[in-house]
This record gives structure tokens, C-alpha cells and sequence, in this order.
């Protein structure tokens, strides 16, 4: 059940094991269920305890990041937005701070790496990137058609390999 909590786990946890005590048809997969539960367990109770507005994963096999913040656009909820080397990519909201960590740690984000989005937002590829973000949020709010869109992305990355071969 998502997102997970370390309650969620610990009673998965309990129902796996005694899946593998009483045997049956999925006492074959309940080792590596039981294996994969258990780390995400652990991990979930690490950061449980660094729970904090600002709190930064990396994900654990790509170059992205999670960052939890409150909701501006819901108050009294939080969110973990979603970012890349080349800008922000999308947003979850939830109720709580912990679930917002149980989602991003279900999503494969796990490292903290504090400083993140002041490292990444100081550099030529964001600001491309976040040039272009607001193209797709010109879009999808009528304000740009699609092939306007497009054109003026093109421009944008030629704007910015101009400036490169420039320096």
C-alpha cells in the first residue's frame, strides 16, 4: 500500500513471515519479499528521524532528487517535488510529511543529499531546463499550441549551444 509508513511495513512485514511459516503457493517468493521489505523498513526508519521541511533524497539509481515542502498550493498539506539536473519535473501532495517521505522512498529516492537544489538550480542546464518547463506550463495552459511550443524549445536550446561554443 502506498506510500509506505513504517507501520505499513512492519505489518507487511509480519504477514510475509507468517506466509513463509505456513507454506503454500507463495511461500516461494516470500524470502525475497520478506528481504526487500525489511531494507525498506530500515531505510524508512532512518529517515524518519530526519524528517524535516527541506529533507533532500537522491534517487537511487538515476541522477534526480526529492525535496519535501509545504503545499503553496494546498495549505496545510506537504508535497516532494520532483527535480533533475534540468529542472523541476513534477510533484506529489500529501496529507503529511510522512507521507510524502514513504512515496519518495516507494519511488526508489533514498539518499540524503542536503543542498541539492542550490547545487543544481546554480548551473546553465537548469536554467535551460527551467526556460522550458515554463513553456510546457504555457502550453498546457492554452497559452502556447503545441508546435509554438516546440518552435520556441528549439530556440531556447539554440540560444543555449550558442552561448556554450561563445565561452
Amino acid at each position: 500500500m502506498r506510500p509506505s509508513t513504517v507501520e505499513s511495513l512492519q505489518k507487511s512485514l509480519r504477514e510475509w513471515q507468517q506466509v513463509l511459516h505456513d507454506g503454500g503457493p507463495f511461500a516461494v517468493c516470500a524470502e525475497e519479499v520478506i528481504e526487500k521489505t525489511q531494507a525498506k523498513l530500515f531505510l524508512l526508519e532512518f529517515l524518519v528521524g530526519q524528517l524535516e521541511v527541506g529533507l533532500t533524497l537522491k534517487h537511487c539509481r538515476r541522477d534526480a532528487w526529492g525535496i519535501i515542502l509545504p503545499d503553496a498550493s494546498q495549505p496545510g498539506r506537504f508535497r516532494w517535488q520532483a527535480f533533475q539536473s534540468d529542472g523541476f519535473t513534477g510533484h506529489v501532495t500529501f496529507d503529511s510529511m510522512e507521507e510524502c517521505l514513504g512515496d519518495l522512498v516507494d519511488d526508489g529516492y533514498g539518499a540524503p543529499d542536503p543542498g541539492a537544489l542550490d547545487r543544481v538550480a546554480d548551473t546553465v542546464e537548469w536554467r535551460r531546463g527551467m526556460e522550458v518547463v515554463g513553456l510546457i506550463q504555457s502550453c498546457n495552459a492554452g497559452l502556447l499550441s503545441f508546435e509554438d511550443a516546440m518552435r520556441q524549445r528549439e530556440e531556447i536550446y539554440a540560444r543555449y549551444q550558442t552561448a556554450a561554443e561563445a565561452a
